[in-house]
């Protein structure tokens, strides 16, 4: 130990902040520290009185049958009630259409439409769109499950008339079935709930999420709903902020969601989302570029934060590796598991003060998850996003994607090829 502190001590600044970049676990420090000294996440709860907008509330699904009756009764527990609830059964093969079905018998759903074969999330959410009356669109997945104040506390954004979209804060819900969902939790927990927090501070939230987002109806439909190509939640969020719209994240309303149970379906999900950030990002947006003319300084923020806190400390990993062996030897071992205690110890004090600003609540296995967690973050997910924005650069990938039916895919790529 005595050894490994001394090779730290003596080892360049420049070395050693590069750690800091590419491992990922002081970034969440300073997330935290900000918000501990600001007290900006406790924000005054808003009252649901203020909220004068209604809400629609789309579920697409496809074979999501299994947790629909679970989401369906959370939204019909809130305080804020949707003002109708449609539910769109993407082709599904399983039970979806019979849950859906036995929910509208009941008056929990109002309107339940049914693709004959699978169109992808997007086109399901803007055919729903057509038949909505409510102000706001609340998008949800099937295993969402929502606190009764979440939709009151999201349409509560809106109340400023420049807000265009917003998304919740998200939680594991299936957290202690594997030590990959147990992980999961703690992810979200520094990278959702503190990362998007202290961006939001600074208007620089890039992406509404997937599993629970909000949007004003009239912009919404105004601008043609979702790209149907892969990425959709992220090209949207953008096309909002270029055109002047505010997208916000609201840190006080709270779903849960499920996460992928084991390693190979986590790299899985993980791919995706890291290869339609990229292509997004850069081949439809342009964002590589440092300026763009008019651009905000917000907008300059939230691409700079993920050129220099993601991308770049991505892709110099694997050459920051060899440098280490080039600069250290047979001591680079020993200098990376210096790195590895130091960030470790960073890591639960991290966790700690995410559990207290959050009030989560914590238990053995989170505590047990956050021994591993630097290497999750710092080296198992960055690996996987450095072959996932490799293939992308240098195979387009994304192209590819099965989260797109194949037929939305050759259509939309048919003229590109």
């Amino acid at each position: 130990m005595v050894e490994m502190m001394q090779l730290i001590a003596g080892t360049n600044w420049i070395v050693l902040a590069f750690a800091a970049l590419i491992f990922d676990i002081p970034r969440y420090t300073f997330s935290l520290l900000s918000l501990s000294l600001l007290g900006l996440t406790r924000r005054p709860q808003k009252d649901d009185a203020l909220v004068r907008a209604s809400v629609t509330v789309i579920v697409p699904t496809f074979n999501g049958g299994s947790g629909l009756g679970v989401s369906i009764a959370s939204l019909r527990q809130q305080t804020l009630q949707p003002l109708e609830i449609i539910v769109v059964d993407d082709g599904s093969t399983d039970e979806t259409r019979a849950t859906a079905e036995r929910a509208r018998a009941l008056g929990l759903v109002d309107m339940v439409i049914c693709h004959g074969t699978r169109c992808g999330r997007s086109a399901a959410i803007n055919a729903a769109a057509r038949f909505a009356t409510g102000d706001l669109l609340l998008t949800v997945d099937a295993d969402t499950i929502f606190e009764p104040t979440a939709v009151a506390r999201l349409a509560s954004a809106f109340n400023d008339p420049r807000v265009a979209g917003a998304s919740c804060n998200i939680a594991i819900s299936n957290d202690r079935h594997s030590l990959w969902t147990g992980l999961q939790s703690i992810e979200y927990l520094m990278s959702i709930s503190a990362g998007r927090t202290i961006l939001d501070i600074v208007g620089a939230i890039a992406c509404l999420s997937g599993a629970c987002s909000m949007y004003r109806r009239d912009v919404f439909v105004q601008q043609g709903g979702l790209d149907v190509g892969p990425g959709e939640d992220l090209e949207f969020s953008l096309r909002l902020r270029r055109l002047g719209y505010l997208v916000r994240f609201v840190p006080e309303a709270w779903a849960e969601t499920a996460g992928p149970v084991g390693g190979i379906g986590l790299l899985r999900q993980r791919a995706r989302w890291d290869r339609d950030a990229l292509r997004i990002r850069f081949m439809m947006y342009g964002e590589l570029r440092f300026f763009h003319r008019l651009e905000r300084l917000p907008d300059t923020l939230q691409r700079l934060d993920f050129i220099l806190f993601d991308l770049v400390p991505t892709l110099s990993l694997p050459f920051y590796l060899v440098y280490l062996v080039a600069l250290f030897g047979a001591d680079a071992v020993l200098f990376l598991a210096a790195i590895y205690i130091l960030l470790l110890w960073i890591s639960l004090f991290n966790l700690a003060l995410a559990f207290v600003l959050f009030n989560r609540s914590s238990g053995l296995f989170s505590l047990g998850g956050s021994l591993i967690f630097p290497f999750y973050q710092g080296v198992y997910l960055k690996c996987a996003r450095f072959f996932s924005y490799s293939s992308e650069i240098l195979f387009a990938t994304s192209r590819h994607d099965d989260f797109v039916p194949p037929r939305v895919r050759r259509a939309l790529f048919a003229d590109r090829t």
